[in-house]
């Protein structure tokens, strides 16, 4: 019987040295110094490049149309939440934002009918009983939803 403890014993020693070992070589550097994450991360964050510049930036050329998005539905959106920037932040804004096709599937991102969210804000919708496969801009000014092209 002490054979069977004694190899029981050794085997559990070795387990938990190679669970230390292998805790220790993944573990990042500065993880514990602060509390339970990595301290280091702010530093990184705060290193990586923005892409977003924000709504005003983009009315410092586009003024007429963020005006009209800020007077519908849409105002709380941010532009580049539609337009994804092709640049970085950082740089000096010399291009049109990406044209949005205005597809389906891209407005049901937030206009599909999901019974798990409240119906307060955005307008959802059964999209194929709404109009079909026709496409959303085909009626609606993305800027001023309410705005009807028909």
């Amino acid at each position: 019987m002490s054979k069977i403890i004694f190899r029981l014993l050794l085997s559990f020693i070795v387990f938990v040295t190679v669970f230390i070992l292998i805790r220790q070589s993944v573990l990042p550097e500065s993880f514990g110094e602060k509390g339970h994450y990595r301290a280091l991360s702010l530093e990184d964050n705060k290193a990586r490049t923005p892409y977003y510049k924000g709504a005003t930036e983009c009315a410092s050329c586009h003024q007429d149309v963020y005006d009209l998005q800020l007077s519908d539905l849409h105002s709380d959106i941010s532009c580049e939440t539609c337009h994804p920037p092709k640049i970085n932040a950082n740089t000096d804004c010399k291009v049109d934002p990406p044209v949005v096709e205005g597809t389906i599937n891209f407005c049901a991102q937030c206009h599909k009918r999901n019974f798990g969210r409240l119906d307060r804000g955005v307008p959802q919708l059964d999209i194929k009983e709404h109009k079909g496969d026709q496409n959303c801009i085909e009626c609606h000014n993305p800027h001023a939803p309410w705005e009807l092209t028909e």
